[in-house]
This record gives C-alpha cells, structure tokens and sequence, in this order.
C-alpha cells in the first residue's frame, strides 16, 4: 500500500475516533445531571467508567497482541461501540444507567490504546508514521465534534450525541477496514508469563504509579469541570465550546512536541507537563467566571500533551516488542485507575466542599504524581 494513501487513511481513523469520543465522554455530566442523578451517584458512575476501562483495556490488549491482529480488535470493538450505545438511549433509573454505562465502556476504552499500538506498529514496518502527527488529527477530530455536539444536545437533546456516536463508530469500522496492515510479528505470541514480567519492572510500576495520580486529576477535571461552568455562570452549549478550545490548543503541541520531547527528555518533558497542571487547576479553583475558566484550559496545550506523549514514549520504549500493545492498554488502565479514585472520590468529595476547594486537591494529585517521577528519574540515570 501507497504509504501516503496509508497516512491519509490513518488520520481519517484518528479523526473519526475522537469524534467518537468527543460525543461520550464530555457530556456525560449532562447525561446524568437530566437522569436525575446525585453527585454521589454520579461519583460512583464515573468511577465504574474507569474501572471497566481499568479491565477491559489490558484485557482487549492481551487479545490484540495474543494473535497479532489489532485491525480486527478495532473492528470489533467499533461495531459493538455503534450498537451497545443506544442502551443509554433507553436507560432509566440509576441501577439501568450503571449497566449501560458498563456495556458501553467495554467497547469504547480500548480504542484509543489499541488505535495507538496500531499506529507504533505500523511506524515499525514502514517508518515515517510519526504517532504525534495522527494524535494532531484526533484532536482536530475531538474539537469540531465536540463544539457540534454541544449544540446539538442544546437544541436536540442528548440522544441526538448518542446518535452521532453510533454513526461515527461505524464510520471507523469501514475506514479500518480499509486499512489492509499486520504486524510482520504474526507468528510471535505471548503468554501470561510475559505480562507479569513486564509488570516486574520497577521502572514501569514507578511510571503507573506517576499516571494513576495524574489522571486522579485530570479526570476529576474532565468529569467535573461542567460543574465548575455551570457555577461560575455558564450552560450546556459552553461545554461545547469550551472542549473545542480544549482540543484545539493541544494541535500546536502536538506537531512540536517530537522535537521537544527529543530536547529534554521523556521524563522531564513528564514532569514539566506536571508543574503546568498545578498552575493550571489553582488558577481554576480562583476563578468565577466561565470565559476564564474557559482560557485557563488552554494550558492543556501544554499539560496534557507533554504528559501524553512523554510517557507513551517511555513505556513504549522500555516494553518489550512483543508487549507494545500491552504496554499501551497497561498506560490506559492507569489512566482509568486514576480516573476511578478521581471521579468517585471526587463525587464524594463535592458533598462537602465547593467546586473551588476541590480543584485545589486536583493539585495536590498532580504534586504526588511529580515525586514518582522524580524517584523514577533517579533509577534510570
């Protein structure tokens, strides 16, 4: 295949699986909040998104590398992705919602990691398919989709966001279809045994560790931060706005960050993006105002990115060629975990303290995460 026709092909992936998840992920606040739900119901629904996220990513990972075939993982995960989503259509109640919200998440977490084992793969055969480049795209994706979406649910409702999601996870399955790669690695398979010496690695644990209080953070932000809107005087069409602004500034960061990331290092370029949160989400807990609520996040240009692509680089390096699937699944079931404490215990948490005080303890986590950074740099000089 035409490598520029393959590159063409991938950033339509990347673009349409964002989209994807810019239809999920930043109304799911709004979804619960005309459900009915409590804070503390919707702790525990955002927690049980990133604890299915936290097993059925590794799981779909294992299976991926297991017999070799990501483009079929995706496949699959995409087609169930377009059906299973109509269950929150129908979903009432909270023990229906929890349910659906699980079936969902077994099929929408793992595109994101395995999308992007599948691109190093492809990187590694035929060079040239720099990951930060097709990142760009998604977040382009992520941007346009989510400031439409936004006026939609204002206008449609929120089913007309699951209507979408459908449509375009569909639309991904054919554009990978369409995608005829493997791995050159077919006939290397791996067993448990491969896994748990991966997870033996005490540079990698110190990594996941660093992950899991990042994302404790940041997705108590991503979950909450509707809230934080809604009080400082805004409504359902600027989350719309406001994650389109989010997508976007990551764009600069991420067609520079390659050559940042050379210059400094992995994992100061890790601890950087850890020190920009801290500002990042103090200056949230002072604001009262949504339009500045709205500009600080364009520090996510710069928080976000420098975490994402600093510590893909470094697990992706560090793994084994044979667990970069693995290790990719592994990174976002860190993620998840983190996003599991963050979001239950930030549903809690909002029951007895202001939206303020609370992004305030998001930057602790991030100051907890920077200290295993710290202690890992030291082990790999």
């Amino acid at each position: 295949m035409e490598q520029r026709k393959l590159s063409l092909k991938l950033s339509a992936f990347f673009f349409d699986i964002y989209g994807v998840l810019a239809c999920f992920y930043p109304f799911l606040t709004y979804y619960f909040q005309q459900r009915g739900l409590s804070y503390s119901e919707m702790g525990i629904s955002f927690a049980l998104v990133s604890l299915t996220s936290a097993v059925a990513q590794p799981a779909w990972g294992y299976i991926a590398d297991k017999y070799s075939n990501k483009r079929t993982v995706l496949m699959i995960t995409l087609l169930l992705c377009s059906l299973s989503v109509y269950s929150l259509v129908l979903a009432s109640g909270f023990g229906v919602i929890v349910g659906s919200i699980i079936l969902v998440m077994i099929f929408l977490s793992p595109l994101v990691p395995v999308s992007d084992a599948y691109c190093f793969a492809l990187n590694r055969q035929y060079g040239g398919f720099e990951y930060g480049r097709f990142r760009l795209m998604g977040s382009l994706g992520y941007a346009i989709v989510a400031l439409l979406v936004g006026f939609m649910v204002k206008y449609w409702g929120i089913n007309s966001a699951y209507f979408l999601y459908s449509i375009m996870s569909l639309a991904g399955m054919f554009v990978i279809l369409s995608i005829d790669f493997k791995d050159k690695n077919t006939n290397i398979h791996i067993d448990f045994k491969d896994v748990t010496n991966l997870l033996g690695n005490r540079k990698v644990w110190l990594l996941l560790l660093a992950i899991v209080f990042t994302n404790i953070s940041s997705g108590g932000n991503s979950n909450y931060i509707a809230i934080l809107i809604e009080k400082t005087g805004g409504d359902v069409a600027q989350l719309g706005v406001l994650w389109f602004i989010v997508a976007i500034s990551e764009l600069p960061s991420l067609y520079f960050g390659v050559r940042l990331l050379q210059k400094l290092g992995e994992l100061n370029l890790f601890i950087l993006g850890l020190a920009l949160y801290v500002l990042r989400y103090l200056l949230d807990s002072f604001c009262t105002w949504y339009v500045a609520v709205s500009a600080i996040q364009l520090l996510q240009s710069v928080t976000y990115i420098f975490f994402l692509i600093a510590s893909l680089e470094y697990l992706n390096r560090i793994a084994p060629g044979k667990l970069k699937t693995v290790a990719m699944t592994l990174h976002a079931a860190a993620v998840a975990t983190g996003g599991v404490i963050g979001n239950f215990g930030g549903g809690i948490l909002l029951e007895y303290v202001s939206i303020f005080t609370f992004y305030q303890v998001l930057a602790l986590m991030c100051l907890i995460g920077m200290g295993f950074l710290v202690v890992l740099k030291k082990r790999s000089e």
